[in-house]
């Protein structure tokens, strides 16, 4: 999926900041659907003992929390590094999100997600792969357009977007690994990585949208999403 954003970034690259609003906020939308629809009920059921829901709910609006406050952490550090100033107000100054570095570390809990997803239940986990994978084509877009239009080669381009989207893969075999120890790991391995992925949708790709294209159609975007992704799941 990033490497097929890729080449359709490299198309699009003089294409203006509207489309990339509308498709990274339709991304988004998917994400929050995945989390919502898919990987939170199923880290619940994961995590009941004893057959106490509770407990799951527990374990698993715990473990979001934690995926939430990592990824907040690592964009902190970023920020720092970086030199770059937390409240952001043009689009240049979001420049770091677009890094390969940034992009790979958002990556990686989606990948745990695919792997953790597909242990505890082998269709969720290729449904899950599908919807991660078409949320990854805009986000790859947002990493070969602006790398095409500052003058970097296609090829390279493509490239370089496509090796921002193996930490999918990473994350997909440590989602494996820590879900293989029992149920409960697989729930919390699932439920930290919808967390990151809410962060990074509310956090990143949301107010980055907004700043690409000002008004109501970068939300419009995100629920088109959020209800597209629900048909998916109910429906397949």
């Amino acid at each position: 999926g990033t490497g097929i954003g890729g080449v359709i970034g490299v198309f699009l690259k003089n294409k203006g900041s509207k489309v990339m609003s509308r498709v990274l906020s339709f991304a988004g939308g998917v994400m929050v659907g995945i989390v919502a629809f898919e990987m939170v009920p199923e880290a619940v059921s994961e995590t009941i003992v004893d057959g106490k829901q509770w407990t799951g709910v527990l374990i698993a609006v715990s473990s979001v929390v934690v995926g939430i406050l990592s990824i907040y952490g690592l964009n902190k550090l970023l920020d720092v590094l970086e030199n770059v100033r937390e409240t952001h107000r043009k689009p240049a100054e979001l420049h770091h999100e677009t890094a390969i570095i940034a992009i790979a570390l958002h990556n990686f809990p989606e990948g745990m997600a695919i792997g953790a997803s597909g242990l505890a239940d082998k269709s969720a986990g290729i449904l899950v792969a599908i919807m991660i994978a078409i949320h990854d084509i805009p986000e790859g877009m947002t990493i070969s357009a602006p790398l095409a239009g500052g003058g970097v080669g296609a090829w390279k381009a493509i490239g370089l977007t496509a090796l921002a989207g193996f930490a999918t893969v990473i994350g997909a075999g440590i989602g494996l690994l820590v879900g293989g120890l029992g149920a409960i790991a697989t729930g919390i391995c699932m439920g930290f990585a919808g967390g990151a992925m809410l962060y990074v949708t509310f956090c990143e790709i949301l107010p980055q949208a907004t700043l690409m294209e000002e008004g109501r159609v970068p939300a419009v975007s995100m629920l088109v999403g959020i209800v597209c992704t629900m048909l998916f799941v109910y429906l397949f």
